[in-house]
């Protein structure tokens, strides 16, 4: 019976919604403590009185922990937000280039690596090739050059 395989799975997404919730309130508590603090600090920091002024400015090593704790306190929240999800720095992963539309008009140029004086007469052996296109635009004209750099090396192939 498929049944119990959909109440197991009902209750699993019920778990991770709990669970999500709970990250969540987390993550808004945390938010609210630091506002809290950058208020204070900066009531404390733009405060008319010269003499309330003078002693937060002066004072480096609590403005450093207050710019700490806040640090402190996003990392947190970046820590415990991402948690479950593939990555959690918030980068996606890399997606593969499409290339451009087969319909352009392509340009060949292939870039013919220099020979040294020393390999003059010998055998070239293609290893590889970097392959690159751009898109050339003209005022009513698309078309994709594409550049080819063969990769040689002089000398006899081993098998």
């Amino acid at each position: 019976m498929p049944w119990p395989k959909k109440a197991a799975r009902a209750d699993a997404l019920e778990s991770e919604v709990d669970d999500l919730k709970a990250r969540n309130a987390d993550a808004d508590a945390r938010i609210a403590r630091l506002t809290q603090i950058l208020k204070a600090f900066d009531r404390a920091r733009f405060d008319g009185r010269p003499e309330k002024l003078s002693s937060v400015n002066g004072d480096d090593e609590q403005r450093a922990f207050v710019f700490e704790e806040i640090e402190t306190g996003i990392a947190a929240i970046k820590v415990r937000v991402g948690k479950g999800c593939e990555q959690a720095d918030g980068k996606r992963a890399p997606r593969g280039r499409k290339g451009f539309a087969p319909h352009l008009e392509r340009i060949e140029v292939v870039i013919e690596p220099g020979v040294l004086a020393e390999h003059a007469g010998k055998q070239k052996v293609l290893i590889g090739e970097d392959v690159s296109e751009r898109l050339d635009v003209e005022p009513t004209k698309f078309r994709v050059i594409v550049t080819r750099r063969p990769n040689m090396r002089s000398g006899t192939r081993r098998a």
